[in-house]
């Protein structure tokens, strides 16, 4: 017990340490953490997985629930507006062209069955909204490239999960329907997005009118879990509610007046709002070391297939980003963040247990290949990111971003857009 203790407060300073090293050198902490949990993990056997039992992984969801509530939080509707569309851009074609490049290495070079493969490509479709979301806070990029990015994260991860889960089922029961997958992508995440939307109101209602008898702190967090947990046990997807949940609690002031009246309009006070800062920052911090236990790179043929998939992926979206972003609405810096913007982090590593959990065959290859993609994809994105924000190294991309301005102000006053 009292190791566990130490092993907490030196999480925690760790942790800010790391924090502080990042905002100066703009190299994410993130991947530091990763590699500190597999230096004591699978290197030198200190801890596994096995350690923290269940509370391994409910902690990892509930890092991910916090997340994406206080990204949710930071969302305003005039951003959501503007960004939508080409975060539905990117979005949709990156994660094709994910999928493509999953099942086409996969199936061709590794010689995996079909089933495998699309399993592969499917579960590398998404941009780690964990990462994604704290990573571009403190990038010098314009707001609405922010804004996009986090969309972007989030829409793909519904992509991946619910075309995971549906092709699970599917292969389990020996058929496949894609009316499931319309079904799962088109209804089911409208629902959910409705309901977290209604517990925006509930929680709204209950602050005004019974505020005295609400905890001051914490109890916005425990909202966030309890909508999580419900819409889950409903069928529905918890992520997309809980960044429902923290839109409509951030832009209460577009709702009518009459409604307005009834409710609570601060959407978090300034105490729950640091301590939501800091219960975000030690999840995160926890989940990432986590992962790096779970990473498995004793094969070096999965290494090899890992860092093939990994520089095809960053290649297809450094096309897509050119394809997507218009130039006369971008900055250089703008368009290099968002091609390197590409890790793979939580959704994959939960979706990556499946298949062996359900007896799938090649399931135990499944998960040795996604554990291996996702620390390197963290690290591709990590030196790209951090040479990006260095002025030098922009100038001499500048034959690859060649069409993009480098006035990082550029989209200041611009609506982006996407191609036509």
């Amino acid at each position: 017990m009292a190791t566990a203790i130490v092993g907490l407060g030196i999480m925690f300073f760790t942790g800010h340490a790391l924090n502080w090293f990042f905002t100066k050198t703009k190299i994410p902490d993130l991947l530091i953490l990763v590699v500190i949990g597999f230096v004591m993990g699978p290197v030198l056997g200190l801890l596994s997985p096995d350690d923290f039992g269940k509370v391994g992984s409910v902690i990892a969801s509930l890092a991910l629930i916090v997340i994406l509530y206080e990204g949710g939080l930071h969302l305003s509707a005039r951003d959501l507006l503007t960004g939508s569309l080409p975060a539905a851009g990117l979005s949709i074609i990156g994660f094709l062209l994910a999928v493509a490049v999953g099942f086409i290495v996969t199936f061709g070079l590794a010689l995996q069955s079909w089933t495998v493969a699309l399993l592969v490509g499917v579960g590398i479709g998404s941009t780690s909204s964990a990462i994604v979301i704290p990573l571009v806070k403190h990038l010098s990029i314009n707001k609405k490239t922010k804004t996009i990015l986090s969309l972007e994260s989030a829409f793909t991860d519904v992509l991946t999960i619910v075309i995971f889960l549906v092709l699970i089922d599917a292969f389990v029961a020996g058929q496949f329907s894609p009316q499931d997958i319309l079904i799962g992508l088109g209804p089911n995440t409208l629902i959910a997005t409705f309901w977290g939307l209604i517990s925006a109101l509930i929680w709204a209602f209950l602050k005004k009118h019974y505020g005295d008898t609400i905890p001051k702190t914490f109890s916005g967090e425990a909202w966030a879990l309890l909508t999580y947990g419900v819409l889950e046990l409903s069928g529905l997807n918890g992520a997309i509610g809980v960044l429902a949940l923290g839109f409509t609690l951030a832009n209460l002031s577009l709702l009518p007046q009459w409604l307005q009246s009834g409710l609570d309009m601060k959407a978090v006070s300034f105490s729950d709002l640091t301590l939501l800062k800091e219960i975000t920052f030690l999840l995160r911090t926890f989940f990432f070391l986590y992962l790096g236990l779970l990473v498995q790179l004793s094969n070096w043929k999965i290494v090899v297939i890992a860092l093939i998939i990994c520089g095809l992926i960053f290649i297809t979206r450094y096309i897509m980003v050119r394809i997507v972003f218009k130039t006369d609405r971008y900055s250089r810096l703008d368009a290099m963040v968002a091609a390197a913007m590409g890790p793979r982090g939580l959704a994959c590593a939960v979706l990556a247990t499946l298949p062996l959990e359900k007896g799938l065959p090649g399931g135990e290859w499944i998960q040795q290949i996604l554990f291996a993609i996702i620390p390197f994809s963290i690290l591709f994105t990590a030196i790209f990111v951090a040479l990006s924000e260095k002025e030098g190294f922009r100038s001499r991309m500048v034959h690859f971003f060649k069409p993009y301005s480098d006035d990082t102000n550029r989209t200041t006053n611009s609506l982006p857009q996407i191609k036509d």
